[in-house]
């Protein structure tokens, strides 16, 4: 035995390539979004960038805040709830590209199936001025304080926001991860209080309300696949072969038979598209590219595969 077996029960709920999938929260939220970009799920990610904390997660859900908490920082001005791709040369263009992103995500909170947080850090970063903030934007340390989100406190917030997202979407199926990536610059033992408050508070909130769940992307890397090989050279993101293993780990757990069976199919179209030719004319190539053809067009109605058709086509001679 070369690894500690780690059987995650399949869920009862199961999500469908149709069903709109929203995501937000650390680094390994836009992990995921890439499996599911490639997969073609309908998905909006991070629309505010990414975001650690749970206290500034809660508030951007909610869509209670305020496009005017701008500050600036070497000439460039940002949003405190939102991370440094919300940004511009001016206060107005910040506000009115975080408003655009406010009404974004809310449309597509009203109307999705999953949403899935994942939590990075309990700590929080609090400024003398503008309370709790999503990202410092190269402020001065000096300019915030530095605490420890309780347990309770982060279960009220989400209880408040289940509320809030309850009454625009009933259908909506709330999935917690927690992130493995290993905040170090507060320190392991640190880190280690932090990710355990997010864990307790999380676990609670699956016990207090149906709708909501946890996916055990922190457990698999932290205590699956405990050897650095699976971790890229700053020995705290995961390798990419680390994050295909939790996204198949995912899909076994959440997919059904029939999705799994259309990407099954998909990835292999997938690999055939990427293909590159040394003679892109010649015959035998030209014979790839037609039964390419035929696979991708039985995959019409299952998945939008509207610009791999049209690509496809411009190649056949």
């Amino acid at each position: 035995m070369f690894k500690l077996p780690f059987n995650i029960p399949r869920s009862l709920k199961k999500i469908d390539l149709s069903d709109p999938i929203c995501l937000i929260g650390s680094c390994f939220s836009d992990e995921m979004s890439k499996h599911l970009s490639r997969n073609k799920f309908n998905h909006l990610s991070n629309p505010f960038g990414t975001i650690y904390n749970p206290h500034s997660i809660v508030k951007l859900l909610s869509g209670q805040v305020s496009s005017n908490r701008i500050t600036e920082s070497q000439g460039v001005s940002y949003h405190w709830d939102a991370h440094g791709v919300i940004s511009g040369l001016s206060k107005k263009e910040v506000e009115k590209s975080f408003e655009h992103k406010q009404i974004e995500l809310q449309n597509f909170l009203s109307s999705a199936k999953w949403l899935i947080i994942t939590l990075g850090t309990s700590f929080v970063y609090v400024h003398s001025d503008a309370g709790v903030v999503a990202n410092c934007h190269k402020v001065p340390a000096t300019s915030f304080k530095k605490r420890l989100l309780n347990q309770k406190e982060i279960i009220d917030q989400f209880s408040e926001l289940h509320s809030h997202l309850s009454g625009i979407n009933q259908k909506l199926n709330i999935l917690f991860t927690i992130s493995p990536v290993r905040h170090i610059r507060d320190g392991l033992i640190e880190n280690n209080r932090s990710k355990a408050i997010l864990l307790d508070a999380v676990h609670t909130l699956t016990e207090l309300y149906d709708n909501v769940g946890y996916f055990p992307s922190y457990e698999i890397l932290i205590d699956e696949l405990r050897d650095y090989r699976f971790y890229q050279s700053d020995m705290i993101h995961p390798s990419e072969e680390a994050s295909e293993y939790i996204w198949n780990m995912f899909s076994d757990s959440y997919f059904d038979q029939e999705t799994k069976k259309i990407l099954s199919e998909w990835g292999k179209i997938r690999t055939a598209l990427n293909h590159k030719p040394f003679q892109p004319k010649s015959e035998p190539h030209q014979k790839f590219l037609k039964s390419t053809l035929k696979k991708l067009l039985s995959m019409n109605g299952k998945m939008d595969v509207t610009v791999e058709l049209e690509q496809l086509k411009n190649q056949i001679k």
